[in-house]
Order: C-alpha cells, then sequence, then structure tokens
C-alpha cells in the first residue's frame, strides 16, 4: 500500500467516520446534485431546466462507461481485496482486514469520483458559481472512498479524470447548442 493511500485510509474518529460514510452514500450524492439544480434553476428561471436532465443523462453515461467498459478493462481489485491491513467500512461497520476479502466488482476506476466530477464539470460550464459547492463536494466524496477502503488515491483520480472530460463533453455540448437557444 502507498504511504498516501495510509494516510487517507486511518482512523479519524466516529465525526469523520459518518461525515465519510455520508460522502459515499448515493442518495446523498444525489440529493446533493437535486439541490443544486433546483438551485440553478430558481436563479436562472426555467431556461436552465434542460441543464440538470442532461447533467442526469452525463452521469448515466459515465457510470455506464466506468462500471461496464473501464473497471471490467483493468481488472484492478478494490483495496480489501488487494491486502490485508485495510480499514474498510463494509456490511454497515468498520474493520482492519486480516485477509484478502471478496469485492463485488472491480476497483479502477471510482465510479463515485467519474460521476461527481462529471456533474461538477459539467454545473461548472453551465453555471460557473456552482463550483463552489460542487469541487469541495466533490473532492470530499473521492476522499471517501479511500478512507472507506473502497479505493486506491489512483482509482479516484482516474476517475475524476474521466468524469471531467465526460463533463467536458457535455458542457461543449451545452454551450453550442442547448445554451443558444435559451440566451
Amino acid at each position: 500500500m502507498s504511504p498516501l493511500f495510509s494516510l487517507l485510509n486511518r482512523n479519524l474518529g466516529p465525526v469523520v467516520d459518518r461525515v465519510m460514510v455520508g460522502a459515499s452514500d448515493p442518495a446523498l450524492i444525489y440529493a446533493f446534485f437535486v439541490l443544486l439544480s433546483l438551485g440553478l434553476v430558481l436563479r436562472r428561471g426555467l431556461k436552465v431546466l434542460a441543464a440538470p436532465f442532461l447533467a442526469l443523462a452525463l452521469v448515466v453515461v459515465a457510470d455506464a462507461l466506468c462500471a461496464r467498459v473501464l473497471k471490467p478493462l483493468f481488472h484492478s481489485p478494490r483495496p480489501y481485496a488487494a491486502s490485508a491491513g485495510v480499514r474498510v467500512y463494509k456490511g454497515g461497520h468498520f474493520r482492519i482486514t486480516q485477509k484478502n476479502l471478496s469485492a463485488p466488482s472491480y476497483g479502477f476506476p471510482s465510479c463515485h469520483a467519474t460521476n461527481t466530477a462529471t456533474a461538477t464539470t459539467f454545473f461548472a460550464l453551465v453555471e460557473p458559481w456552482t463550483l463552489e459547492a460542487t469541487v469541495p463536494f466533490t473532492l470530499l466524496v473521492g476522499l471517501s472512498r479511500v478512507y472507506l477502503g473502497h479505493h486506491f488515491p489512483g482509482d479516484v483520480l482516474f476517475g475524476w479524470t474521466v468524469g471531467g472530460l465526460v463533463g467536458l463533453g457535455g458542457g461543449w455540448l451545452w454551450r453550442r447548442t442547448i445554451k443558444k437557444k435559451v440566451s
């Protein structure tokens, strides 16, 4: 395990544990971006109503690319499946692995990181003010994946890169076609 992984995958207490578990919860991630979308529509009006739907479509594409193409292509195990001594949140509690555990899927890249970076990048190109909320949130989600023992830092960084590229593509589409129609 790398020194960075060891630094990020350690017990920082019950408050940090709860924050990190929450940051990785898909329901919280969806709620965050739904609230962001509502804020965008309230601030800019119905003329940007298409943006949240395009963001959702982009995240669906990014998630499929991550889970169905890249993970099977790279066959890279999750930390808790690669070595013992990993602090992992699994089954509703933290534990230190004594042996390699089985994992339901591969670890590289992180789909949480891919999906949040897709939405963050896209929304930033639609409305730059969204970065103030989305960048810290996306960083927290990525950090949580390492803290919980489900990903190596490289899994998260690559996920952010893939998501950023998908979000850029969607932002380009928005600016080239849809934004011109609503401006």
